[in-house]
């Protein structure tokens, strides 16, 4: 199993940033295609052209053939990013094809744009019919027909239409402000993420019929006796309280200002806006003002905080606002973060992180202010760990490479010290990501960037792990001395018990007796000072886990057994640190086949109900005690493994595999990166420990993967070291240990 992502999520800082910047003459938004656009050639695009490709259609709203092809390769790009997205991460795909869909406005929708899109629209019809979006469910099941040929699955979203509008048809209980309300939330989900002129046309429509109902609407005249009577009262307040702002939004959902304006006006509607809202949308439609335009990215970016969400405007009506403005700000004004924060935080949101760096590098300039800069890294920060924890490491590395100009910034001495993040906290975390994924050598140059930036206690032991597993001993064992160095300076005790162990396994592995005893004498009076001088409960626990560390390499077993009673104990009101405690106890268990060790692991792993993620491996440890011991279960290893989400996860795969529902072949098969190889290969090499001869070289091969973050790999390397040749390795006398 990896180890906690809590150390990478610790590191993501979201810092709040005024947007600002001088103002600099742009062009107005064009809103809809009103004329067809001719026929569409769509650019080839692939990933590595993303970035640049998505920022030129933002950059300018012109709509010549050239531009419109560039855009429909990009859409077509960003439709297949969903769908890789999807089956990682149901919420990241779902934002990522709704992205897709903003790319376009109004009128510019075409077949040519649709090709590929079979696999994101068929997910995202599934989502949100799951969830009963009526709207953007019409919307993707009728995207995804047209994409289809006639045969079964075309029958099968006929009738999901069908169903769809029968239902929708059909008398509703509600009330009449209500159900009209339900209409129009339908069609203006459906025109927001099928932008053709019929579905805005049709959504301003009924828009506008539903706020003059809420105005003829007139509570005062009856008393209000029931709750429907007052459900309805509700639903005609809403209409008038957020009709308007959400008649403005299905435009400016386009960058549209002067057509909101134009059906305000036609549906003698100016009186249900706030005087201060026509101002900004006439002053952004006549003169492509960047300040209203900035105003109106705030109010509707905002929307969604309201008050009384039940009487306000509709959530993704608002963000898909937010989107339209955004992308008018940004060209309005390019080159200054008022015009470039928001849309860079629009595209991190909806799955087009590595664009962002692009459209904020011209808007830095060459001396950015402090908190600009940082404001900027941040994001960066944010998306590459959000993109790697959707399962998109790719995406994850393009979004880095797109940043470069920012960390050349970030690394100029007048920044020293002033940034937060820094960019050394930006190159630890991409090397942590690619050590998670087991990318030694992409890691590599990112972790001594790091340390070379800004060292830290986990950069060095970052770089240190990586150097052992590569085979530089010497390397490994001069960058430890500088981790113990620093420890020592700032006063960590477990940080320098925990180099000294990471120094001991180095010589024991190489065989040295003298230096092992040494360093694992220098770990254990460390660790046993560490515990003394704890003052939280959070340290208590980290400083017990090490000792019991120390005191197992010493086979001082009762004394590890003690600490990590211990350990528990300071742990018990924190999750994450009891989670750490039981994950250590179990692995110690499956090393020294330690059966009641292993049993109160999985005991206590299910009263604290561990995630899914952990628990699997909890359990299966366990099962590979009972197995080696020929014993009877005793019920945990089956109600922990029962307990798993079958959601067709890594961890579900390893439950059904660990209860007997997979073979080892289909487990290994079923295994997409190196780190879920790497596991498969050391838990079927445990189930057929002493009953095949290749069961060592098995191990031999987990403990030299390159998925250092694995607690499997740990365990390899020490079964192996225990049944090799072990060093006879002595508590020492005059150490008195708790």
């Amino acid at each position: 199993m990896l180890v906690t992502r809590a150390a990478i999520a610790a590191a993501v800082l979201i810092f709040a940033l005024p947007a600002c910047g001088p103002a600099h003459p742009g062009r107005g938004g064009r809103g809809v295609a009103t004329a067809p656009l001719g026929p569409v050639n769509p650019t080839p695009v692939q990933d590595a052209e993303f970035a640049q490709s998505t920022y030129q259609v933002l950059l300018s709203g012109e709509r010549d053939s050239k531009r419109l092809d560039l855009l429909a390769g990009v859409v077509r790009r960003q439709f297949a990013r969903a769908a890789r997205r999807f089956r990682n991460d149901r919420p990241a795909g779902l934002a990522a094809l709704t992205g897709a869909s903003y790319l376009l406005r109004a009128g510019e929708l075409s077949d040519p744009m649709l090709k590929g899109a079979v696999p994101a629209l068929r997910y995202g019809a599934a989502e949100v019919a799951r969830v009963g979006d009526e709207g953007r469910g019409t919307a993707y099941y009728t995207m995804l027909r047209s994409q289809l040929p006639k045969g079964p699955e075309q029958a099968d979203v006929d009738a999901h239409l069908a169903a769809m509008a029968r239902f929708a048809a059909m008398p509703s209980a509600a009330g009449p402000m209500r159900s009209l309300g339900e209409r129009q939330a339908a069609a203006a989900n459906r025109s927001l993420v099928e932008p053709s002129l019929e579905n805005l046309e049709r959504a301003k429509k009924i828009t506008v019929e539903w706020i003059k109902a809420g105005l003829d609407f007139n509570a005062g005249e009856t008393p209000i006796r029931t709750n429907a009577e007052r459900e309805e009262a509700i639903a005609a307040y809403k209409a008038v309280r957020a009709g308007g702002a959400s008649l403005v939004a299905l435009y400016l959902r386009h960058g549209d200002a002067r057509g909101a304006l134009a059906a305000l006006e036609q549906a003698d509607l100016l009186r249900v806006v706030p005087a201060g809202l026509s101002d900004r949308l006439d002053r952004a439609a006549s003169d492509d003002d960047p300040a209203a335009w900035g105003d109106l990215y705030q109010l509707f970016e905002t929307s969604s905080e309201a008050d009384r969400p039940e009487t306000s405007m509709d959530v993704a009506l608002g963000k898909a606002a937010a989107w339209g403005v955004a992308v008018e700000l940004f060209r309005s004004e390019p080159k200054s973060m008022r015009g470039g924060a928001p849309l860079a935080s629009q595209l991190v949101e909806l799955g087009m992180s590595e664009v962002a760096p692009l459209v904020l590098v011209p808007a830095l300039g060459d001396r950015p202010g402090v908190q600009e800069l940082s404001w900027s890294l941040a994001l960066v920060l944010r998306a590459i760990v959000a993109e790697d924890e959707s399962g998109s490491i790719d995406a994850s590395r393009r979004t880095f490479v797109a940043a470069k100009r920012l960390m050349e910034l970030a690394e100029m001495p007048v920044y020293a010290g002033k940034l937060r993040p820094s960019a050394g906290r930006l190159y630890y975390v991409m090397a942590a990501l690619e050590t998670r994924a087991g990318e030694l050598s992409r890691a590599l140059p990112h972790v001594r960037a790091a340390v070379r930036l800004e060292p830290t206690l986990e950069a060095y032991g970052m770089l240190a792990n990586i150097e052992r597993q590569r085979g530089d001993t010497q390397g490994a064992l001069k960058t430890l001395e500088s981790l113990s160095n620093m420890a020592k300076k700032m006063g960590e005790r477990v940080a320098e018990a925990e180099a000294a162990l990471a120094k001991f396994e180095v010589h024991r592995d190489a065989g040295n007796a003298a230096l092992a005893q040494t360093t694992l004498v220098s770990a254990l009076s460390a660790a046993i000072d560490a515990r003394e001088i704890a003052r939280s409960s959070t340290n208590a626990a980290r400083a017990e886990r090490v000792l019991a560390r120390t005191l197992e390499h010493f086979g001082a077993m009762q004394a590890a057994r003690r600490a990590t009673e211990r350990a528990y104990e300071a742990a018990r009101s924190d999750l994450r640190q009891l989670t750490a405690t039981v994950l250590d106890a179990s692995r110690r268990a499956l090393t020294f086949n330690d059966l009641p060790l292993a049993r109160k692991a999985v005991r206590q792993a299910l009263d604290a109900g561990l995630d899914d993620d952990d628990m699997v491996y909890v359990a299966l440890w366990l099962r590979i005690v009972e197995q080696s011991k020929g014993v009877s279960g005793d019920g945990s290893v089956e109600e922990s493994l029962s307990s798993i989400d079958d959601n067709g996860s890594w961890a579900a795969r390893l439950a059904a595999w660990g209860r007997g529902k997979s073979e080892d072949a289909e487990l290994l098969k079923s295994a997409k990166t190196l780190v879920q190889r790497t596991e498969a290969e050391f838990y079927i090499a445990m189930n057929r420990r002493g009953t095949t001869p290749d069961h060592v070289a098995s191990l031999e091969s987990v403990a030299k993967s390159q998925a250092i973050e694995l607690v499997e790999v740990t365990i390899a390397r020490d079964l192996l070291a225990r049944a090799k040749s072990p060093l006879s390795l002595k508590l020492p006398s005059n150490v008195k240990v708790p």
